[in-house]
């Protein structure tokens, strides 16, 4: 089976039709590929683009897909009209059901302001307002909800993966959809042709890459292809973003290994042989995560500072395919590498922990450690209990945590070592780790980051720090609070403790939506950017668990509006 029809038959739905009129769900038309709402900056839909649009009453109960070319306009008794500029063409139909179906928005459609109507045995669902644009394009990824590895293939047209991974110079290809209009029958067949005109920008960890193809696959109606050739950086979750003009596709990764073989690696990370082995057997894999946030709250008359130290650990089992999938197992980053993950819904409210990301679509089974793990540092003890964080969830895994707020008294991530200990439950064994927690780090032009441009970029400053760490710069800007609507983004960058400074480019931070508000309630804001220190990734040892680690993360966070 060819890779574009796994794409599509990935998407399949079935749901349940009723004799009601269709139904669009509010902000339901997105890009297949990307799944981005309209409130983000790549959230409107290309001509010429796959689109997934969901809702209730649109089709049959079961799912019905075009088995051949050409594709047709009605199927299943679902047809979608798309109307733009006073003009209306049919959307070519993909596949079909109650709850969910896959349509080509037409090329000749006009870009700007649309509406379309799905209709269903002779009844038609309200118009759905949307947005066209000749260009946003969205990577297949494979937990098939716009994040983590992509659906890269190498040479011989293999999906890239932790044990089949690429190396620097290999010619590489990203499959998506929304690169822009095409010329010719799209309902007839694919419409393969290089659009050489078209400025697309491909970024991998950081680093550009070298672009020989943009333009449909030779497979599949709808679906893009881009070659490029593999920059000079390897990692198991190296970064993947593609950018025309100015609006840049969700955020991916690959897997590069170096020359000679096929796993790839990370500092702290697994090694080669273990990765080896979770790739046919899965991983238990434990995280324990120590943060300190200095938030900078500018109140009046005078500015205060708000410091939280927060404990997590979280325990939790991959299956093979999982570790393939799933955005980031192993907690790696690749130094000079940003990643963007977005945010909607209630995952739009900010996250105050380490890992501050909502959660990722592959849910690994949880393991038990028992009720609490105490972790005592040189200011102060805490237990964590075991239960679900209302504000991290980690798939279904029990999440232990624990806060600390404090003005002048010590928290337990004072500078020193932070041991943390466990008697074990069903799952894991008992266990002792350590974390050595340097001194903070300096945010150096932290009091004029005030605005960020996020067409020109935001140069990030900073002294001390942890020689042997990294340096974790990161930002969040939101439409709106935590509703149903709401829109955002959250980007993470690594950069080397020794750099004393970082460009954060305009690739990363126009993923980023301008922020409505720069309003503080309670340490919810509506944009923020982040400086810290992350130690090194520290193992240790229990039974139950194949790779364990710990790392502390120092922070200073400030409200900024991004514009």
């Amino acid at each position: 089976m060819k890779i574009g029809q796994k794409l599509l038959i990935a998407f399949g739905y079935v749901g349940l039709a009723t004799a009601q009129n269709p139904i669009v769900t509010a902000n339901g038309i997105v890009n297949v590929a990307s799944f981005a709402l309209a409130g983000q900056p790549n959230g409107a839909i290309a001509q010429g683009s796959m689109v997934v649009i969901f809702g209730a009453n649109m089709g049959p109960a079961t799912l019905q897909q075009a088995g051949a070319y050409p594709l047709p306009t009605t199927l299943g008794g679902t047809s979608v009209k798309v109307t733009s500029a006073g003009a209306s063409t049919d959307a070519i139909m993909i596949y079909t059901s109650a709850g969910q179906l896959a349509a080509i928005i037409p090329s000749n459609s006009t870009a700007g302001a649309a509406t379309l109507t799905v209709t269903y045995n002779g009844r038609a669902s309200a118009a759905a307002p949307f947005k066209i644009v000749p260009n946003s394009f969205g990577i297949f990824a494979a937990n098939q909800g716009g994040s983590g590895p992509g659906i890269i293939t190498n040479g011989s047209s293999q999906v890239v993966s932790l044990t089949n991974a690429v190396s620097p110079g290999d010619v590489a290809v990203i499959w998506g959809t929304g690169l822009g209009a095409v010329r010719g029958n799209e309902a007839a067949g694919p419409l393969p042709g290089d659009l050489s005109s078209l400025p697309v920008e491909v970024t991998v960890g950081g680093q550009s890459a070298t672009v020989s193809y943009r333009g449909r696959s030779g497979c599949c109606a709808g679906v893009d292809q881009i070659a490029f050739t593999v920059p000079n950086v390897t990692g198991c979750r190296v970064p993947v973003t593609l950018k025309i003009n100015d609006v840049v596709s969700n955020s991916t990764s690959m897997a590069i290994s170096q020359a000679g073989t096929k796993t790839c690696s990370d500092p702290g990370g697994p090694s080669a042989a273990d990765l080896q082995r979770f790739s046919t057997n899965g991983a238990s894999i434990a995280r324990i995560a120590l943060t300190r946030t200095s938030v900078l709250v500018t109140t009046n008359p005078f500015p205060i500072t708000i410091t939280t130290d927060v404990a997590s650990a979280t325990f939790f089992k991959y299956s093979a395919a999982q570790l393939n999938s799933s955005r980031n197992p192993f907690n790696t980053m690749n130094a000079g590498a940003c990643s963007v993950v977005a945010l909607s819904g209630i995952s739009a409210i900010p996250q105050t922990y380490a890992e501050s990301f909502p959660e990722d679509p592959i849910v690994p089974l949880a393991l038990d450690a028992g009720t609490s793990i105490v972790v005592k540092g040189a200011g102060a003890a805490v237990s964590l209990f075991k239960g679900r964080d209302s504000y991290h969830p980690i798939g279904s895994a029990p999440y232990y945590s624990g806060n600390l707020f404090f003005g002048t008294l010590p928290g337990y991530l004072e500078p020193g070592t932070v041991t943390i200990s466990g008697t074990g439950g069903k799952d894991i064994g008992a266990f002792q780790a350590t974390v050595d927690v340097p001194a903070i780090l300096k945010w150096t032009n932290m009091d004029s980051v005030l605005t960020v441009d996020r067409a020109a970029g935001q140069l990030v400053t900073w002294t001390g720090g942890d020689p042997a760490g990294t340096v974790k710069i990161s930002g969040t800007s939101l439409t709106s609070l935590g509703g149903v609507n709401s829109a955002g983004a959250t980007f993470t960058c690594t950069a080397k403790t020794s750099d004393g400074q970082f460009m954060i480019s305009p690739a990363i931070l126009l993923s980023l939506p301008v922020n409505s508000s720069n309003a503080n309630i309670v340490g919810f804001q509506y944009g923020r950017l982040q400086v810290g220190n992350n130690t090194p990734l520290k193992s240790f040892t229990a039974s139950g668990v194949d790779f364990a680690t710990t790392f502390a993360s120092l922070d200073a966070e400030r409200l900024v509006d991004y514009k």
